[in-house]
């Protein structure tokens, strides 16, 4: 398991072979029976060593498939069930696609004006083609708390990647709220998180047992020349760490999703096999329904493409977040795994 999770981490070409072998252990003996379930998704509660790796990458090499293009995919821990077991929460606008009030509009319009009536008719069409325009650039409401890059200045913090995420993000629903640089404080943190339903975390996250370290793989894994730069189970701010063991203290009430899309859990150690999901269980317990997070820094233009795309089927396109997340990262399916495979949602996946 973990060559397989250093392969993907690593843009190892190879690991398509041990992809298909993991596949066929762990998939194959019961993928007659999940194809008879027809199931609208896959919820894997995995333990020990398969919690390094996403289930997305396994490959069915019969089919020549990932099984991301099988199924959507999502995780649970052992709190899961209370969120899975809650009723839905409404959409904080409409509960479906907004495309369709224009094409309800239009019916509606040449309806009208096959009926004589055209003065009504050709308001409603115009109606229609208005709303085509401005309708996608209406977030329905949604407003997300955002941080993004809080230590530009210090080159082992800088993300200047994740700019992008938050940037889309406004554009998506301009009525959110983004902290980003020195503005992106504990306080604001901990007095604006209980205030939203979406966070959007793009700061470094250490939820490493031994603490993290920037100063690159050769001399992370070497313990002579180690160095510690962030204290384990901490979210970085401008102004200092947010310990997670505190998250329960930000009174967190149907939170929908916390993303968190610039941690390092488990780079080289199986010391850390527990981390993302231990993580998760955490925000769970704090009020969050669902976690998004990153297995490894990957690529920053991809994860703010996939950051990007995937609000952008939940807000405009009405989809669950177990989907959207599925639909987003296939977009990038044709690149290696490295790129699009670290980000999964734990929780509940609607």
């Amino acid at each position: 398991m973990t060559e397989y999770r250093q392969m993907l981490q690593s843009g190892d070409s190879r690991y398509r072979r041990l992809s298909a072998t993991l596949y066929d252990h762990l998939i194959r003996p019961v993928a007659a029976e999940i194809e008879a379930l027809n199931p609208q998704q896959l919820a894997i509660i995995a333990t020990g060593s398969l919690r390094q790796f996403p289930f997305e990458t396994l490959r069915d090499s019969e089919k020549d498939q990932f099984l991301l293009q099988q199924y959507p995919i999502h995780y649970l821990t052992r709190l899961s069930s209370r969120s899975l077991l809650a009723s839905p929460s409404p959409s904080p606008f409409l509960n479906f696609p907004l495309w369709t009030l224009s094409l309800l509009l239009g019916i509606i319009g040449m309806g009208a004006t096959v009926k004589h009536h055209w003065k009504l008719g050709g308001t409603l069409l115009t109606l229609a083609l208005v709303s085509t325009t401005f309708l996608p650039r209406f977030s329905g409401g949604y407003r997300v708390l955002g941080f993004a890059n809080p230590k530009p200045q210090d080159p082992l913090f800088n993300l200047p990647g994740t700019e992008a995420e938050v940037d889309a993000l406004l554009r998506l629903a301009p009525e959110s709220e983004i902290y980003r640089h020195h503005q992106a404080t504990l306080e604001v943190f901990k007095r604006q998180s209980s205030r939203h339903r979406y966070l959007h975390i793009a700061t470094h996250g250490c939820f490493q047992q031994l603490g993290c370290c920037f100063l690159g793989q050769d001399i992370c894994e070497d313990e002579q020349l180690r160095e510690t730069h962030m204290n384990a189970n901490t979210l970085l701010f401008a102004d200092g760490e947010y310990p997670l063991a505190d998250a329960a203290l930000l009174g967190l009430q149907d939170t929908q999703l916390v993303a968190l899309t610039a941690c390092q859990t488990a780079l080289q150690t199986n010391l850390d096999g527990d981390a993302i999901i231990g993580m998760a269980y955490i925000w769970e317990r704090a009020g969050a329904r669902a976690l998004m997070a990153t297995l490894w820094n990957a690529d920053d233009a991809t994860t703010a493409a996939v950051t990007t795309e995937f609000y952008r089927l939940i807000m405009e396109e009405g989809l669950s977040k177990v989907e959207a997340l599925r639909q987003a990262k296939l977009s990038q399916s044709h690149r290696h795994p490295f790129f699009w495979s670290p980000l999964v949602l734990i929780g509940d996946p609607r």
